[in-house]
């Protein structure tokens, strides 16, 4: 009577076949450990699709960049702050960005001026004026204060306000509130060892977040007094 043997026992001479040889055991050690590193990388897992876009938060939401936890409140259009400034610039009026922004670094710092990013095409026919650039608001404020470049302390959450010159299609009201949310980019830093120079720093990592930035009211603690003291 002739017998089958298991499935287990006649595997064993091809496993052996397939071993049996020192280059084939080199072989066979590469493929695993290539299986097991792609699968420890998230390499089978499902993936993201390249053209999916950047990440989106909602306005009001804490966004962590790295050195800072940014929460997008509002943007407006003004020309009562920063009268003197503004005049210098040439421009019609100042686009500002009001964020939230918590230091989360172990030391005092600015809120970077590449914090926050404005989309190459303003709404409303507004435009940038001279110079100035999208990732590059100048002056920032401290709300609270007014206050010029604000340092900001660790574990200490405060409210700046970011401006950019632009110039204000004509008839267009250089001091209103917009009338459609404003999309603004947040770029991620990390800290790293610095290649050229040493030491250590917050870099870009070429990620960002979109946030759409809601019509706002400037904030009065940043505007202007009037020129008569008494009315004020």
């Amino acid at each position: 009577m002739t017998s089958t043997a298991p499935r287990a026992a006649r595997s064993v001479p091809l496993l052996r076949a397939v071993v049996g040889t020192w280059p084939r055991r080199i072989a066979l050690g590469v493929v695993l450990g290539l299986v097991v590193g792609t699968t420890a990388a998230g390499g089978f897992a499902q993936h993201v699709a390249a053209d999916a876009g950047p990440t989106r938060a909602a306005a009001g939401e804490p966004v962590p960049t790295g050195p800072f936890d940014l929460t997008v409140r509002s943007w407006s259009v003004t020309d009562t702050v920063q009268v003197s400034s503004l005049e210098d610039s040439g421009a019609d009026a100042w686009l500002v960005v009001v964020v939230g922004a918590l230091d989360t670094d172990r030391e005092p710092r600015r809120l970077d001026r590449t914090a926050v990013t404005l989309p190459d095409e303003l709404p409303g026919g507004l435009a940038l004026a001279g110079d100035a650039e999208p990732d590059r608001p100048d002056p920032t404020l401290l709300v609270r204060d007014a206050s010029v470049y604000p340092v900001l302390q660790p574990g200490l959450p405060e409210d700046v306000a970011l401006l950019w010159p632009v110039t204000v299609p004509e008839g267009g009201a250089t001091s209103a509130a917009p009338a459609e949310p404003l999309t603004v980019t947040l770029p991620m830093f990390r800290y790293r060892d610095m290649t050229v120079g040493g030491g250590r720093r917050w870099a870009e990592t070429g990620a960002v977040v979109l946030v759409d930035a809601p019509p706002g009211d400037v904030p009065p603690e940043i505007v202007d007094p009037p020129e008569d003291e008494e009315a004020w």
